[in-house]
C-alpha cells in the first residue's frame, strides 16, 4: 500500500514537471501563492488561454499563436509541457522604487513544430511569449492570434488623440469608457494603443501591455466584438520581417488588488526584458539621474549665448543638465558653438544634451554609420545625451532603429531621450542608458494648438502610462496652467517619475520671480529616482491621485486633482512613519491675475490670465494624520523631511 502511495504521488509531481502523450487538452497553472490561475486548453486546431485571480476571472477567453510565412502548422499541438519552475528575480532599475524582488512560477509549452511558448504565473497576473527557432536567415511574421476577452461592463481606460498622431507618438489625453462601448467611444476607431487599464466590477484593477519590445513590431489592441481585444501591428497584413529565431515581447494580462500594486507593476514590466550587456555596461558611473533646464518650452532654442545663459540658470537651480533643443544645428560655426557651451558648463559641473531628428540619423547602412559618425561628433565636443525625435510609429524598422540609438549611444557613454515615440515597455533594464522616453501627453501640449492639457489627464496618467515606465511629461509650468492650479503643477514633479526631469518653465521664472519663491527650494531638492511608492487611500482614477514616494528618509506625498473642489485626508500611517513637522503646498482659496506677466515667455499661446497661486507653511500633524483642502483641478505637496522646517529658508 505504501508503495503504490508513493508511486502515485511520484507520478503527481512528475507531471507537474512533464507532461507528454499525443496532444495536450488542457494545462492549468498556478502563481506562487496559488491566487493567480491561468488554464490553456485546446479548442479545435486552436489553443486557448484564460486568467484568474482569487477565482475572478479577468481574463475569460483569448487566442494564442502567431502567424510565419511558409510556417502553416504553428501552434496547433501541444506535444509536452514542462514546469512549474519556481523563478526570483531582484529589480534595481532607477525608478519608482530601489530594489523589488520578482517572483514567478515559469511553464514551457512545446508544440510539435518545435514552437514554444513561455508562460510566467505572477502573484499579479501572466505574461506568455512566442518562440520559434528556424533555421532560416529570417522569419516573415504575418500576425498574431494573440487575444483577451474582458469581463462585461468593465471600464478602460484608453488615450486618445483624435489626429493620425495617436499611435505614432502616444501622446494622447487619458479617457475611459466601458468596454462595451470602447470602439463607439474612441474617435480613431478600434485600435488602441498600450497600456490598456481596467477597472473591474470587483474592485481590482487589470493591465494590457507588452515588455521586451526588440527586433519586433510593437502591439496596439484591435477592439472587436464580444469584449475581445487582439493583438495589432502597425504593418497589418503586410507582415514584417525579423532576423534569426523567432522571440516575441512579452504579452502581459495583470491584475491588481489596489492601486499601491497597480503602479508597482512597473518592476515585473522592467523585469520581463533581457538582461543588458555586461560588457557594454560594465561601468555605469556615468549614468547619471537629475533634472534639466530647457528654454524650448518658453522661449525656444535661441542663441549660443541663451544656452550659456541656461547653463548659468541650471547651476543657480542645482540642476544637473541643459537641455539644447531643435534649431541648434543652424548656429554659424555649431560645432565650436557647442563645444564652447559644453565646456562653460563643464566648469560648472552642468552637462548638456542636444537634440537630433531622427529622419537624419535612421540609415541603416553599414550598422547606422551616419548615426555613428553623428554620436562621435558629440562625444568629441563634450555632449553627455543625445535627445532624439520623431521616430512617429513602431513598425518594425522603427523599433530597429531605436535599439540602434541606444546600442550605438552606450558605447559612446551617451544618455538618450526619445521624442516622438511609443510608450515604454521596460527597456532601461537591456539599456539603462535610456533615462527617458516621451510617449505620453506631456507639458508641450500647453505651447501647442491642441493644448492646454486637462487636469483629469493629470491624474490618470499615475495608474495609466506611468505604470509602464519612465515619461518625459516635462512638468512644471507657472505662466500657462490651463485649467490647473500652481499647486496642480508642483504636485506633478512628485508624481511623474522620469530619471531625466526635464523642467519646462522658464528658469528665469523660478529663480527670479517674487510670486513662485517660496517653491524654489522645492524644486531644488526634488529627486528624480525614488527608493519607494505608495498610493493612499482616496485615490481615483482621472479624478484624485495621492502618491507618497520616499528617498532616503524623506517623504514627497503630491496630490493632483481632476476635478471639484474637495478635503483631502492624508494617512501617514499607511506609509509606516511619523513625521509632526512638514511643509505645505496648497491652493489659496482664491483666483487672481498672472503675477507672472505674459512677456517673460515667446511661446505663450496659451499664457494664463487668471490662475491659483499656491500658499506654503510650516504645520504640524497630529496622530499622524492631515485635513489637505484641494481647489478644484488643484493639487498640494507635503514634504516630510528632517530638512522640513528649514526648506523655506
Amino acid at each position: 500500500m505504501r508503495n503504490q502511495l508513493f508511486a502515485a504521488i511520484c507520478w503527481t509531481l512528475l507531471s507537474q514537471i512533464l507532461f507528454s502523450c499525443n496532444d495536450v487538452e488542457i494545462v492549468s497553472m498556478t502563481s506562487p501563492d496559488s491566487t493567480v490561475r491561468s488554464t490553456v486548453w485546446k479548442d479545435g486546431m486552436e489553443y486557448r488561454i484564460s486568467a484568474s485571480k482569487n477565482d475572478f476571472t479577468y481574463i475569460e477567453n483569448g487566442n494564442l499563436g502567431i502567424s510565419i510565412q511558409d510556417m502553416e502548422n504553428l501552434y496547433r499541438s501541444i506535444k509536452s509541457v514542462k514546469g512549474p519552475f519556481p523563478k526570483q528575480e531582484l529589480v534595481a532599475e532607477k525608478g519608482i522604487s530601489d530594489s523589488v524582488v520578482i517572483n514567478w512560477n515559469e511553464y514551457l509549452l512545446n508544440f510539435s513544430e518545435g514552437e514554444r511558448i513561455e508562460i510566467r504565473i505572477f502573484d499579479q497576473g501572466i505574461a506568455y511569449r512566442y518562440r520559434v527557432d528556424k533555421e532560416s536567415a529570417s522569419n516573415h511574421i504575418l500576425g498574431e492570434k494573440s487575444s483577451w476577452m474582458i469581463p462585461a461592463r468593465t471600464r478602460v481606460w484608453y488615450f486618445e488623440r483624435n489626429n493620425h498622431w495617436k499611435l505614432k507618438s502616444y501622446a494622447g489625453e487619458w479617457l475611459s469608457t466601458t468596454i462595451e462601448q470602447l470602439t463607439a467611444d474612441s474617435e480613431r476607431g478600434s485600435v488602441q494603443g498600450k497600456p490598456l487599464v481596467f477597472e473591474f466590477e470587483n474592485g481590482t484593477y487589470g493591465l494590457l501591455a507588452e515588455s521586451g519590445l526588440f527586433n519586433y513590431s510593437g502591439m496596439r489592441y484591435e477592439v472587436l466584438p464580444g469584449n475581445m481585444l487582439k493583438a495589432n501591428f502597425y504593418e497589418n497584413e503586410k507582415g514584417f520581417t525579423l532576423e534569426g529565431n523567432v522571440s516575441s515581447p512579452w504579452r502581459l494580462a495583470f491584475v491588481a488588488d489596489d492601486l499601491t500594486q497597480l503602479v508597482n507593476l512597473q518592476s515585473i514590466v522592467t523585469s520581463l526584458n533581457p538582461e543588458a550587456d555586461t560588457e557594454l555596461f560594465a561601468d555605469r558611473s556615468w549614468i547619471k539621474p537629475g533634472r534639466s533646464v530647457w528654454s524650448w518650452w518658453s522661449n525656444s532654442t535661441g542663441t549660443p549665448e541663451i544656452q550659456k545663459q541656461m547653463v548659468d540658470y541650471a547651476k543657480e537651480l542645482d540642476f544637473e543638465y541643459v537641455l539644447i533643443d531643435a534649431d541648434w544645428e543652424l548656429w554659424r560655426n555649431k560645432w565650436d558653438s557647442l563645444a564652447d557651451i559644453c565646456q562653460y558648463g563643464k566648469d560648472s559641473d552642468v552637462k548638456t544634451w542636444v537634440w537630433k531628428h531622427s529622419n537624419e540619423l535612421n540609415f541603416s547602412r553599414d550598422d547606422y554609420v551616419v548615426m555613428q559618425n553623428f554620436m562621435d561628433s558629440l562625444v568629441q565636443v563634450g555632449v553627455a545625451g543625445i535627445k532624439v525625435d520623431f521616430m512617429n510609429g513602431e513598425d518594425k524598422t522603427l523599433i530597429d532603429f531605436d535599439e540602434a540609438v541606444l546600442r550605438h549611444a552606450a558605447k559612446r557613454k551617451l544618455l538618450v531621450n526619445f521624442h516622438g515615440i511609443q510608450t515604454a515597455t521596460g527597456e532601461v533594464k537591456r539599456y539603462p542608458n535610456e533615462l527617458t522616453r516621451e510617449g505620453i501627453r506631456g507639458l508641450e501640449l500647453n505651447v501647442h494648438s491642441e493644448g492646454p492639457i486637462t487636469a483629469s489627464h493629470n491624474a490618470a496618467l499615475p495608474f495609466t502610462r506611468f505604470v509602464l515606465g519612465h515619461g518625459d511629461y516635462t512638468p512644471l509650468t507657472f505662466t500657462a496652467v490651463g485649467e490647473t492650479t500652481w499647486a496642480h503643477q508642483l504636485a506633478t514633479l512628485v508624481l511623474f517619475t522620469s530619471p531625466l526631469q526635464v523642467i519646462a518653465e522658464n528658469p528665469e521664472i523660478l529663480l527670479k520671480h517674487p510670486a513662485v519663491k517660496d517653491a524654489l527650494p522645492l524644486i531644488r531638492q526634488i529627486p528624480t529616482v525614488w527608493d519607494e511608492t505608495v498610493v493612499l487611500s482616496g485615490s481615483k482614477i482621472g479624478e484624485l491621485a495621492i502618491m507618497a514616494r520616499r528617498k532616503g528618509d524623506d517623504w514627497y506625498i503630491g496630490v493632483l486633482n481632476g476635478g471639484e473642489r474637495k478635503s483631502v485626508e492624508i494617512d501617514l500611517t499607511t506609509i509606516g512613519t511619523s513625521y509632526e513637522n512638514a511643509v505645505l503646498y496648497r491652493d489659496a482659496p482664491t483666483r487672481i491675475p498672472n503675477p507672472i506677466s505674459r512677456n517673460f515667455n515667446s511661446r505663450n499661446q496659451h499664457y494664463s490670465e487668471m490662475i491659483t497661486p499656491f500658499v506654503m507653511e510650516n504645520i504640524q500633524i497630529s496622530d499622524n494624520k492631515l485635513l489637505v483642502d484641494v481647489g478644484e483641478n488643484g493639487g498640494a505637496v507635503l514634504v516630510l523631511t528632517d530638512k522640513s522646517q528649514v526648506l523655506n529658508n
